[in-house]
């Protein structure tokens, strides 16, 4: 199967690309052209060049396979209309074909659960303010399905796992600064899914035509930012400090991004377990932090 995938180059986007690659599956991967010169050749890779404002290219590429599964972001003030283009572009391409189109959300959009598991159900009363344009989004791919697209959403907890994404960033900035920050109290729970599980679960989806609307992506593990931020500084010290970030100050460095950090939200992933039979298994954020990748590194920067 040739499948479209973007954020290739990111810590999600990279471990499903091999994760399809050891299947089988040939990957049309959209990455940004400062990124082409630093990219190896790969078999059953191509490295296609463009942004998500390229509608061409992504029509073009999305035409010429049987899947798309889009996990990438511009993580900028433009990442609304991106996401948006890149949906038109993939309907235009996919229409009246059957084919499958994967996009990926985030647990946050359901907002504060109040310590209550969120399953799927829709609608969603009072999604969070700064990710209310996912879950639109969300709704849109899903409704392709009038349009002959087998429209899915995927909306991950906080992942983790193989040395790389949010948690290697604060380890790197722990070891520089000698503080493992959290963001005011940090004792708000969130689900949690190790990045291997969350590929695997793009490609059960791929496979299995049966698979379509939202799927949430999480283990039964919840954690908080207070735990792991200690975890960093007891197994990478010595010299680190756990120390609170207030969230005004948090605000000033990363933006919405801090108040996303404090939302509670735990949700569940029955569906897909019992529809597509996916179970995941994994080493918890405290195992991957002690004596797993993250320990044994070395550990990958962030990037998207």
């Amino acid at each position: 199967m040739k499948v479209l995938m973007t954020g290739c180059t990111g810590h999600a986007g990279s471990n499903a690309l091999n994760h399809f690659v050891d299947n089988g599956h040939e990957v049309h991967a959209l990455v940004r052209p400062h990124n082409i010169p630093n990219l190896k050749e790969r078999e059953n890779v191509k490295w296609i060049s463009g942004g998500f404002a390229d509608s061409e290219i992504i029509s073009e590429t999305a035409n010429n396979c049987d899947a798309v599964v889009h996990i990438g972001a511009s993580h900028d003030e433009e990442m609304e209309k991106l996401d948006k283009n890149f949906i038109n572009s993939v309907e235009q391409a996919f229409s009246g074909t059957g084919k499958v189109f994967i996009t990926t959300s985030a647990s946050v959009v359901y907002n504060d659960t109040n310590g209550n598991p969120r399953d799927e159900r829709e609608p969603i009363e009072k999604p969070h303010p700064l990710r209310a344009w996912r879950a639109r989004h969300d709704l849109e791919v899903v409704g392709l399905s009038e349009k002959g697209i087998r429209g899915i959403s995927v909306r991950p907890g906080l992942i983790y796992g193989n040395a790389g994404g949010w948690l290697a960033g604060l380890i790197f900035r722990a070891k520089d600064t000698g503080k493992s920050l959290h963001i005011g109290e940090g004792t708000n729970l969130v689900s949690s899914i190790h990045v291997n599980a969350l590929s695997d679960l793009y490609l059960k989806i791929v496979t299995n035509e049966n698979a379509q609307g939202i799927y949430n992506a999480a283990s039964d593990e919840v954690t908080c930012s207070k735990d792991y931020a200690t975890f960093i500084a007891d197994y990478f010290g010595p010299g680190i400090e756990t120390v609170c970030w207030p969230l005004e100050d948090a605000r000033k460095t990363m933006g919405e991004l801090a108040d996303l950090s404090c939302i509670e939200c735990i949700i569940t992933s029955d569906r897909a377990r019992s529809e597509l039979n996916w179970l995941p298994i994994a080493p918890s954020v405290a195992s991957e932090l002690s004596v797993g990748s993250y320990k044994k590194g070395p550990l990958i920067p962030y990037s998207h």
